[in-house]
């Protein structure tokens, strides 16, 4: 199997990494993410954490000796932004005086 640009392979099962911003891994939301047939949508909960796994039940790869799929895993990163604006930096030390 050739390596692919997005998803890696273990058996049937399928990794692909997704990169959220803070505020949606802060407050939750939802997001799109490729699968091997389509785009589909899934739900960030508030508070979710970086390389956070979450699994898509049967939207891996078909079994090659069987019926079915393998499941699709998918690892969130949180991405924390390396320079900030004045108002962001304002921001976040506001965040920091209530204990975020």
């Amino acid at each position: 199997v050739k390596p692919h640009e997005i998803f890696e392979r273990d058996g049937d099962d399928l990794f692909v990494r997704v990169v959220i911003p803070y505020s949606l891994a802060v407050l939750g939301g939802e997001i799109k993410i490729p699968t091997v047939d389509e785009d589909i949508k899934i739900r960030i909960r508030p508070g979710t954490q970086s390389g956070t796994m979450l699994r898509l039940r049967e939207k891996g790869a078909l079994r090659l000796h069987g019926r079915g799929r393998g499941d699709q895993y998918v690892r969130i990163n949180v991405l924390v932004p390396e320079k900030l604006t004045r108002e962001e930096k304002s921001v976040i030390e506001e965040l920091k005086k209530v204990g975020l």
